[in-house]
């Protein structure tokens, strides 16, 4: 099996790249894969609990139906530390499976995967 990292970068503003990056991830978990998710800059509001629940892509597809089979099945979530911080994002505000990270985490991350970016 491979080894997926999936970053997002944005958030709230983008539910078409928020949704599609989960449905990826989800598909990837689904088939067997080890799967990464790196969340920086905007898309870091979405590690927060419940915030991700109304985001929906015109298509009528629910980020929070793909993002919630990742938090069950256990898919880390990777959330940048500084892009938290200067929004005000604590530990106790992560869902579960999140924790912070740094670049340099990101990076390591991606040199032993198959990143996708949205």
């Amino acid at each position: 099996m491979e080894k997926f990292l999936f970053v997002l970068t944005r958030g709230l503003e983008d539910p078409i790249r928020v949704t599609r990056a989960l449905q990826l991830a989800k598909i990837a978990k689904e088939k067997g894969h080890e799967v990464h998710v790196f969340f920086t800059d905007d898309a870091v509001m979405l590690a927060q609990e419940g915030l991700i629940d109304n985001v929906i892509a015109p298509s009528g597809d629910e980020a929070v139906a793909q993002f919630t089979y990742l938090v069950v099945h256990k898919t880390p979530f990777y959330v940048c530390k500084p892009c938290a911080e200067l929004r005000k994002i604590k530990k106790e505000d992560l869902v579960e499976n999140a924790s912070f990270a740094t670049g340099h985490q990101l990076i390591d991350l991606a040199a032993q995967s198959k990143v996708f970016t949205f």
